[in-house]
């Protein structure tokens, strides 16, 4: 067991890693962390809403009183994003008509048949399709800027998404032979709102779920689309990432950045009922905050690791990755210069499904890249292992890590249990972490973040086949 005051010295990569102040770890202050994010109050801090709004105020002032300076923008510990929350004008008659040519075969698709992501009122008149190619091989993106395209299910991942949105077409279409995944008897105006980045240069998407449509896209003929959509209901929102700065101690690297990340909302409320309606979510992801906290006390302690740390608080990750997408889009610091992205997750539970995990964590992904290979020998040094579960690659793009991944930045999140009994329950609550292992836990990882502060170079993607696209990516930087 480590001792409460013992700073490690140690080496790793042939690089020096400073004293580490691991007494201000503390699990009393863990515990009083997320007992306040986790509290009724905060009403499960939902994106959007005020226990999220606050949340961010809290954890700056923590930020604050850490030691960390302002990462944000003009001075502040917040990158404030403007999204909106849209209603699809799908249902209203006459808000939407969609016909799709090809030959001699016309087909209409109605709002029920469709699921809508635009900003913007939408309007083609005989439009010319260019189709995307089809499957997952290595056909050439043909030029798609401006143009109305249209793709299969195969179309339908976030990293191929991703890298079509950047090719700037005028509206994305994606087919699919099945029907709408919530198909039935809806009333008008059933469309659930969805939040949206308001960024103009993110093409609309629109899926549509028929058999028909399905086969006219797979037929040689010219497509064509007449389409009009009204604009959408929209509610604008301004939403806040939380961010602070440990400045790197070598200038020859300071410019270089590590990220630390946690995801710091939940899943809001239950529909009014009896019993307990609140998701705490103090597991997830009330844990990852309150480590962000405790391992920047301990790395801001003198002397800093040579290389800049980024300490980030992402709102939305529930809401498909939100904040840190956004974030991507706009980064505080060059994604050029960031070397690794270590993202936090479900850290304070030791009664995970496999079995008891106390005293070690996990990355998802792990055969992905070399991290885990620089982190685990710093974190035994804190009396911490790092264990591998087979299967954590099909976790990998289930937390904030995959946005950065997607831009090519080495990316993973470290959990100690992968899944636990009350997960995106209401009754993941703060009185049933294990804080002393949590502390424990937190040394360790905050030994494996000066470990890649520290090293002589930056972590690289592995050739694991389910690193490739990451891998490819960031050689395109």
């Amino acid at each position: 067991m480590v001792a409460a005051c013992l700073a490690a010295v140690f080496l790793t990569g042939g690089a020096a890693i400073g004293a580490i102040a691991f007494d201000r770890i503390s699990a009393d202050s863990l515990r009083t962390n997320i007992v306040w994010l986790a509290a009724d109050q905060r009403a499960g801090r939902m994106t959007p809403s005020e226990g999220l709004e606050a949340s961010a105020d809290y954890l700056a002032a923590q930020f604050r009183m850490a030691g960390l300076e302002p990462g944000g923008v003009e001075g502040t510990f917040f990158q404030t994003a403007a999204f909106t929350q849209t209603t699809p004008a799908t249902q209203r008659p006459g808000d939407f008509r969609m016909t799709l040519v090809s030959g001699s075969r016309r087909t209409s698709v109605g709002g029920n048949s469709v699921s809508v992501r635009s900003l913007e009122a939408l309007d083609f008149q005989a439009e010319t399709i260019v189709r995307l190619p089809v499957g997952t091989g290595s056909v050439p993106m043909p030029v798609v800027e401006g143009r109305v395209v249209a793709g299969d299910e195969t179309q339908d991942t976030d990293a191929r998404l991703h890298a079509l949105e950047a090719l700037k077409p005028a509206l994305i279409l994606l087919v699919f032979a099945g029907p709408r995944p919530d198909a039935g008897p809806r009333p008008k105006e059933a469309d659930v709102p969805v939040l949206m980045d308001t960024d103009p240069s993110i093409p609309p998407v629109i899926r549509i779920y028929s058999r028909t449509v399905a086969v006219l896209l797979a037929s040689r003929n010219e497509l064509r689309l007449t389409l009009h959509l009204a604009a959408p209901a929209r509610h604008d929102v301004s939403l806040r990432n939380v961010v602070g700065m440990l400045t790197g101690s070598d200038p020859a690297v300071s410019d270089q950045f590590v990220i630390l990340s946690a995801h710091y909302d939940h899943l809001g409320k239950r529909p009014p009922g009896p019993g307990n309606r609140i998701y705490h979510g103090a597991n997830d992801n009330a844990s990852g905050d309150a480590s962000l906290i405790e391992i920047a006390k301990a790395l801001a302690a003198d002397p800093h690791p040579r290389r800049s740390v980024l300490f980030l608080a992402l709102f939305g990750e529930e809401e498909d990755l939100l904040g840190s997408a956004f974030y991507v889009r706009h980064p505080l610091v060059p994604l050029a210069l960031t070397i690794a992205d270590i993202n936090l997750e479900q850290l304070g539970r030791t009664d995970s499904s496999d079995g008891p995990e106390i005293g070690r964590f996990a990355f998802t992904g792990a055969a992905y890249s070399n991290l885990p290979q620089i982190v685990s020998p710093a974190a035994k040094t804190a009396g911490v292992t790092v264990y591998r579960k087979e299967t954590s690659g099909d976790y990998f793009d289930r937390s904030d890590n995959y946005s950065f991944a997607l831009a090519g930045v080495v990316a993973h999140t470290i959990v100690v249990g992968f899944e636990f009994a009350d997960y995106h329950e209401v009754s993941d609550e703060a009185w049933k972490l294990d804080y002393r292992n949590l502390a424990r836990v937190d040394r360790g990882i905050a030994a494996g973040v000066a470990a890649v502060a520290n090293a002589d170079e930056a972590p690289k993607w592995s050739d694991a086949k389910g690193a490739r696209i990451y891998r490819d990516t960031a050689g395109g930087h």
